[in-house]
């Protein structure tokens, strides 16, 4: 790849094509706020991580994801496989155009156009933690993956096997949202053996998710208090209960209220170990990617991020 020093990656798919309408709207601004700069356009999925890798080993300072999560998770599993070298010197951003964006709500991105060339123009950053999963593929292969926001089995899993079949036609929060009521009407608890920083906590649960970030599904407030840069992920558990009850407390996940409800824990944990002798999928920033037997780890302050604020570390 020519070297330059940001490379923005366009999805075009994202958003049902908005991320494609969002970037003709800035795009003479943004490559004119940084001259040095150029836009690859993904050819399919995992074509950002492709991007991410090679532009960082350029000598990219700054990896743009134009586009939602999805994209922006596959530009960070590219900027991980470059030599820490080079991604240390990555600051990774977001242009949010895609169903969910997340993590751009998390960090406090403008939506709109001024507000996002301002923060392209400011270039503040922070380091933030990543999370690694060591894990099996859906073909039972072992596989490693990244994530910045959530990494989530049981129920959250489920639905995003049922979101990569049927896509998102209502759009991020409302797929997300149908799709998670058609499963919990379904819903059964699964036996898992859970091992958190060495404590066991084993049990029956419907949902598992380690929180890096926030929210996920398009604004679920699944850990309103999760802090990004501590080391910590936020564990939060959804023991067996009575579908009623998971109904009842599902409207809370948009509010942040669901925690400390009969069932639902929470615990900051650095490492978990899980297994099950039954089939649990995973849900890795929002993509149906992996099952069990997994391990999932913190790496602090692993990547920066375009973040408005002040700059740290």
């Amino acid at each position: 790849m020519e070297k330059h020093s940001a490379i923005f990656i366009l999805n075009p798919a994202a958003g049902h094509g908005r991320a494609g309408r969002v970037w003709d709207s800035l795009k003479a601004a943004a490559l004119r706020l940084l001259p040095d700069s150029a836009c690859v356009v993904t050819e399919g999925p995992g074509h950002a991580a492709v991007i991410a890798r090679e532009a960082a080993l350029a000598g990219a300072s700054k990896i743009i994801a134009v586009g939602g999560d999805g994209t922006f998770s596959e530009a960070l599993e590219g900027v991980m496989a470059a030599p820490e070298h080079a991604r240390r010197a990555v600051t990774l951003g977001a242009v949010p155009a895609g169903s969910g964006c997340d993590l751009a709500r998390h960090l406090g991105y403008p939506r709109d156009q001024d507000g996002l060339l301002d923060l392209l123009a400011r270039s503040a950053s922070r380091k933030i933690d990543v999370g690694r999963i060591s894990c099996a593929g859906l073909d039972g292969a072992p596989k490693v993956r990244h994530f910045i926001n959530i990494a989530a089995f049981g129920l959250a899993g489920d639905v995003a096997h049922r979101i990569k079949a049927s896509g998102k036609p209502l759009g991020g929060t409302l797929s997300y949202g149908v799709s998670s009521a058609l499963v919990l009407l379904a819903a059964r608890a699964k036996a898992v053996r859970l091992l958190a920083d060495g404590e066991d906590l084993s049990g029956r649960y419907h949902l598992g998710v380690l929180a890096n970030t926030s929210s996920m599904g398009g604004g679920m407030l699944v850990a309103p208090g999760a802090v990004d840069d501590d080391g910590l992920m936020e564990l939060v558990l959804v023991a067996d209960m009575s579908r009623f009850a998971l109904m009842r407390n599902f409207p809370k996940l948009y509010r942040g209220t669901h925690l400390g409800s009969p069932g639902i824990t929470l615990k900051r944990v650095r490492r978990l170990e899980a297994d099950s002798e039954e089939t649990v999928y995973l849900n890795i920033d929002g993509e149906a990617d992996g099952r069990f037997p997994a391990v999932f780890e913190t790496l602090p302050g692993a990547v920066r991020v375009m973040a408005p604020g002040r700059k740290n570390g």
